[in-house]
């Protein structure tokens, strides 16, 4: 194996492969990115067992490179990408000179690097599923940054750590929850094949820090057991999570008894005003709701309390006084991106409906929590 390349254009795509690598796998190969060296091409490989990434370099302007013999070597991710980085340097050169060492040159110097030999590479089947569809990158950015947040950090219940992807009658409802909270992104596809999966959310977050423009089109394909997203010369695979995911459809209210629209910024700023107020760690607000007026209240007998009005808001239907968790209801807001916030009350402790008036395809859903004072 040796090839000379452009180092910054080699950096670039050794930083895509290696987001799919832990430092903490147990197979020591699975550290390391697989180079393989073809007559025409050079192959990157990066994976640890849930999420792998596969990209191709081609011979090309921006590139310059030339590749003088083929093989395939695996390089430790952490040092390979240390090396690639610090070398001053425009182009450099790699080559294997024994079965596992490996020679990076540059006009200033070398570096010698220990590797693993290919055939201790797992075998990552990268076949594309049978059915596809395309979505547009912007969408899919807006769709993972709405819903997964609202996705558990707790392997308790592994498949409310990941984002459901439910297409039916051309609609793609995308949803998260933790069972406290519920994020649901609605988009409208022609001719889309109904399906059923859960894909994690750390594999969508590396799926949307890959795409460079808003205005490309990924090419997805899905099965029941992986989901692949196609983006030029990269692909991104990621298994699914086994089992069903929740019927999120029995916790959204369908009436309401209140109806909230408040400025979005207002609400924002009053709620994240009073973050240090904890009670056991939790940020949590009280709402006490009437048409005259409306209040939002934090307590904490360690820190203090607050008492504030929200100004710019309109409010109609029963009086309610609840408490829910401020941290989601920030997360929430935040999400819907909207000048206005629209919150509908299905009465005491039951779920609030969070939405955005100008943009229906998005839905939050806020449980509130018992309060004891």
């Amino acid at each position: 194996m040796h090839f000379s390349i452009d180092r910054k254009f080699f950096y670039e795509k050794l930083s895509l492969v290696s987001r799919a690598i832990s430092s903490f796998s147990p197979i020591p190969a699975l550290s390391g990115i697989c180079i393989q060296v073809d007559s025409d091409q050079i192959v990157l490989t990066g994976s640890n067992s849930n999420i792998s990434i596969r990209t191709t370099i081609l011979s090309g302007e921006l590139n310059q490179l030339q590749i003088h013999e083929t093989g395939s070597i695996v390089i430790e991710a952490k040092y390979l990408l240390e090396i690639v980085r610090k070398l001053d340097c425009t182009m450099i050169e790699i080559e294997c000179i024994d079965h596992s060492l490996v020679r990076l040159s540059s006009v200033n110097g070398q570096f010698q690097l220990n590797g693993i030999q290919a055939q201790e590479y797992p075998s990552i089947d990268f076949s594309a599923p049978s059915y596809s569809f395309t979505m547009n990158a912007k969408d899919l950015k807006e769709c993972v940054a709405q819903t997964s947040f609202a996705c558990s950090d707790k392997d308790q219940r592994p498949v409310l750590t990941g984002v459901n992807f439910h297409a039916r009658q051309g609609t793609l409802y995308c949803s998260a929850t933790d069972s406290y909270r519920l994020a649901r992104k609605v988009i409208s596809f022609e001719n889309l094949h109904d399906f059923n999966i859960t894909i994690p959310s750390k594999s969508l977050t590396e799926v949307t820090r890959s795409l460079e423009e808003d205005d490309m089109n990924i090419q997805i394909f899905v099965d029941h057991k992986k989901a692949q997203f196609l983006l030029d010369k990269t692909i991104i695979q990621t298994r699914l999570i086994d089992g069903t995911f929740p019927d999120v459809e029995r916790i959204i209210p369908k009436e309401s008894v209140a109806v909230m629209e408040v400025s979005a910024a207002e609400l924002d700023s009053v709620i994240d005003r009073t973050n240090f107020i904890r009670n056991e760690k939790i940020h949590q607000i009280k709402l006490e709701c009437t048409p005259e007026i409306c209040r939002i209240k934090t307590s904490s007998i360690e820190i203090g309390n607050s008492d504030e009005i929200l100004t710019d808001c309109t409010y109609t239907g029963q009086d309610l006084t609840l408490s829910c968790n401020g941290s989601f209801m920030l997360d929430a807001i935040r999400a819907l991106h909207g000048e206005k916030v629209k919150l509908e009350f299905s009465g005491y402790m039951k779920p609030i409906r969070i939405s955005n008036p100008e943009d229906p395809s998005i839905l939050m859903i806020v449980v509130p929590i018992r309060s004891y004072d």
